[in-house]
């Protein structure tokens, strides 16, 4: 059995009116967050299905000299809303769909490994958070109380015994002040 590293990207600043698409400001962030991966050897890399995580995730697989057809897109890592939440008005229905959906994310990548594996994970701060909360065993409903700095990234372990470690969350010490959103 190997131990799996799972790093998590948030995507970068995009434009909600223009479809989801980064902005220049975000597609800078993902360049500068691949250069700064570029010294790890991924095993694969996964990203959601939606623009902002597509886009950038395609601008980081060319800075970590990963070709961009090796980039699987999987619909278990969209974004979503996974408890009620003050303000918003989303329907019972659609938080239960996203945090099955969630789980399901959970389920397939913070498990037990074969060989030493690293892996990288393009998705969105929501989920990254509900993640990290299902991580260390604490209330999912904490995920709300988190930040999440655009292409911020988290680092979790999970080890042959199949425990699973939070290493690091939301860094962002290689974006450049005038990156950070």
């Amino acid at each position: 059995m190997g131990t799996r590293t799972l790093i998590l990207l948030r995507h970068g600043q995009y434009e909600a009116d223009a479809g989801g698409i980064l902005t220049a400001l975000g597609r800078e962030q993902a360049r500068v967050s691949g250069e700064y991966l570029a010294n790890l050897r991924f095993d694969a890399v996964w990203s959601s299905t939606l623009p902002r995580a597509r886009e950038t995730a395609g601008i980081v697989a060319k800075e970590i000299a990963i070709d961009a057809e090796r980039v699987r897109h999987v619909g278990v890592l969209r974004e979503g809303m996974y408890t009620k939440i003050e303000g918003y008005e989303i329907p019972a229905n659609e938080r239960r769909e996203d945090r099955a959906r969630a789980d399901a994310a959970y389920e397939k990548f913070f498990r037990k490994s074969r060989t030493d594996r690293t892996e990288l994970l393009v998705c969105h701060g929501n989920l990254i958070r509900y993640l990290l909360c299902r991580a260390l065993r604490t209330s999912v409903d904490k995920w709300i109380k988190m930040t999440s700095t655009h292409c911020g990234i988290s680092r979790v372990l999970i080890r042959p015994s199949g425990a699973v470690r939070v290493v690091s969350y939301n860094e962002h010490s290689h974006l450049p002040p005038k990156l950070v959103t």
